[in-house]
């Protein structure tokens, strides 16, 4: 799914009106009516005091649309308007009169700091909309601040938490939403750290605007959901053996750190390859061979990788850093293979921090190969960023700039491709912060380049699958018991729920 920004979703709504065509009332009427079939199917929604607090721009027409429709439900409503524009919006001036017309709805005008509401409420949040670019001052922000702190309310947002842009993070105060139901498409600004407050939960509604304006119009940014993942899946051959579905070589572990092998292996093969060999050290041998049985054993030096003289086959796929270490002896291997190698890498872990201290393998790395640091290692190759925002632009541009898909690991894992295209990733849970889980999804990402998915798409569906095998594993533990042989267990959990229609 692509995703837009602001000014590109409302030349679709323009497009849209134009096209279909359709009046801009009807098409608010869509999008109150989307957002009240969301909202009665809520349980915790019933029998419960709604306040909506409207603008005057069209946000505020939604609200003031959102207030008559629940009104004809039945449930009991209130609404706040605040007038902080110089004029009312054409369409919040019709609904407005619509909602005055009934005569049983109660609405008050903030006209100054002398407003309030009890506890045990839902808050509609319906002032801004997407029509922040700037800090929200005066009895605007008294307003979403009284929001913020009065406590034991329910608080949604009608399309964006007002105060919060739909593109990058928040300027200043704005409401922190606990559900916020957007429109057509989630905005860019819900997958960034800093905003988490403000959208930590959000919802989408469909409102029917024209699809082929979408088709038509330029992003590189894509939300990583079912459908795409569909369209990557490689479905198997009846006649499909062993030799079909590749031969992937993980390169891992070190004397003190042999179960991140044991875990990249295990997740390699479970990602479908045909055949695995682990390279690990001598001293591993039977672990590996305790551990994951259906595996190949290479060994590499007695305690850590360290083989100099070691040219890979061509018929592996190379995955390695798991466990690694970082001795005298491991980086001059590392700096062998790199030199060595011409098909697409996938490196993580102390891979990554070897080539953070000798930045110069960077430019070597064979072009597609795939990184999946987390932030800090991402940091210690590219340097500090000051926020979450910043960081994901360098990390597009150092993706285009060494030829590179670079797979940030994190809540909505964001994945960059040498063409300068973002993959944002939906699956995954905060269970899956734990250790072992980055081996995990370098084992898989590994396995499926071995059976021919490019590095791109074995990037995308990696993540994906790793993240959905975590939520899988969620629904047997908590967050806090989940842990990386967990996802592994769910991955055929995860594999089937692809293939489902």
């Amino acid at each position: 799914m692509k995703l837009l920004v602001s000014s590109q979703i409302k030349a679709w709504d323009k497009y849209t009106i134009e096209n279909e065509p359709i009046i801009s009332i009807d098409l608010m009427e869509r999008a109150s009516l989307s957002f009240i079939k969301w909202f009665v199917s809520q349980p915790d929604h019933q029998a419960r005091k709604i306040i909506i607090i409207c603008g005057n721009g069209n946000n505020g027409g939604d609200g003031l649309a959102i207030a008559r429709l629940l009104r004809d439900r039945f449930f009991e409503v209130e609404v706040y308007v605040l007038r902080f524009l110089s004029q009312d919006s054409i369409d919040f001036d019709i609904n407005l009169g619509r909602l005055l017309n009934y005569g049983d709805v109660k609405v008050y005008f903030i006209h100054d700091d002398i407003f309030q509401w009890s506890y045990d409420k839902i808050i509609v949040d319906a002032l801004l909309g997407t029509g922040t670019n700037k800090p929200v001052t005066g009895i605007l922000q008294k307003v979403i601040r009284y929001i913020n702190e009065t406590p034991f309310n329910k608080v949604i947002s009608v399309d964006m938490p007002s105060g919060l842009p739909s593109e990058g993070i928040a300027f200043g105060d704005a409401v922190e939403s606990d559900v916020v139901f957007t429109f057509q498409l989630p905005k860019l600004s819900f997958f960034l750290k800093e905003n988490a407050i403000f959208c930590e939960d959000w919802k989408v509604g469909n409102i029917g605007l024209d699809v082929s304006y979408s088709e038509q119009i330029f992003s590189d940014i894509y939300l990583v959901d079912k459908n795409l993942i569909t369209g990557i899946y490689q479905k198997r051959s009846t006649f499909g053996h062993k030799g079909d579905y590749g031969h992937a070589l993980i390169i891992a572990g070190s004397n003190d750190m042999l179960g991140a092998a044991v875990l990249a292996v295990k997740a390699c093969l479970k990602s479908g390859t045909g055949l695995v060999t682990a390279m690990i050290p001598i001293d591993g041998k039977e672990i590996i061979h305790m551990s994951v049985p259906e595996a190949i054993v290479k060994s590499s030096g007695q305690l850590f990788f360290d083989i100099v003289d070691f040219v890979p086959d061509l018929k592996y796929t190379i995955g390695v850093g798991p466990g690694l270490g970082r001795q005298n002896q491991t980086v001059i291997a590392l700096k062998h293979l790199i030199k060595n190698c011409t098909k697409p890498l996938v490196l993580d872990a102390d891979a990554l921090n070897i080539i953070a201290d000798e930045k110069e393998l960077l430019e070597q790395l064979p072009p597609g190969s795939v990184i999946t640091p987390h932030p800090k290692e991402f940091e210690r190759l590219f340097g500090k960023t000051s926020d979450s925002q910043a960081m994901y632009d360098l990390q597009k541009e150092k993706s285009v700039l060494y030829k590179l898909n670079i797979v940030l690991k994190g809540a909505y894992t964001h994945i960059t491709t040498p063409e300068g295209k973002t993959y944002i990733n939906t699956t995954g849970n905060s269970g899956m912060a734990t250790g072992g889980t980055g081996d995990v999804l370098t084992g898989i990402i590994t396995g499926l380049m071995a059976q021919k998915y490019m590095p791109e798409q074995a990037a995308i569906l990696g993540v994906y699958l790793h993240g959905l095998s975590g939520d899988m594993a969620l629904k047997k533990e908590s967050v806090e018991s989940l842990t990386a042989s967990d996802i592994i267990l769910n991955m055929g959990a995860a594999f089937r729920h692809v293939l489902r229609d």
